[in-house]
């Protein structure tokens, strides 16, 4: 598993990405003159907010990251910026989708919740705020993820070994002319 860096992909999905975008839910309720989370302000709130995207964004999260893997090497994405725009493509669809699923789920503030519950609560308030937030938080998650995946990559280990094993080599032969 940590072999192409999967865990630290998926962990880096899921602090990195609900971090991005719960910064992006407070500065836009902010900027209105609103608090996220009702009775807190400020730094507070933010902490808030980001605790919360981190309890109910991680199966979100998780499956967001995965579909932008699979994207990026079934369409051989090699330059951040394409992971880029692939994340702010897929970010606000995915909010979008679920939030609509929830919408479906009739479930109310009163309610017993399940397991699904958590799985579309976070992008419910996401599109409270507006959907268009997670464009850029995808993004930047994307950003991320790419330098991750480009790090842990099949082709990783194998540049950075061939270098020191030929001027090893070379030095090697030179040292017994």
């Amino acid at each position: 598993m940590t072999r192409s860096g999967s865990l630290a992909y998926y962990l880096a999905a899921w602090i990195c990405g609900c971090f991005f975008l719960a910064i992006a839910v407070w500065a836009h309720a902010a900027a209105a003159g609103r608090s996220t989370i009702a009775g807190t302000s400020g730094a507070s709130n933010l902490l808030t907010v980001y605790f919360f995207s981190l309890v109910f964004g991680f199966i979100d999260s998780i499956a967001g990251a995965f579909l932008l893997r699979r994207l990026a090497i079934a369409a051989h994405f090699r330059r951040a910026w394409q992971w880029a725009v692939a994340g702010a493509a897929l970010a606000p669809l995915e909010v979008f989708l679920l939030a609509r699923w929830g919408d479906a789920m009739k479930w109310g503030p009163g309610d017993t919740p399940n397991l699904w519950t958590f799985f579309v609560l976070a992008p419910m308030i996401v599109e409270r705020e507006a959907v268009w937030l997670a464009a850029p938080s995808g993004a930047l998650a994307a950003l991320v993820l790419y330098s991750i995946h480009k790090a842990f990559g099949p082709n990783a280990g194998k540049a950075g070994d061939a270098t020191p094993m030929s001027s090893t080599v070379e030095h090697d032969t030179q040292s017994k002319q």
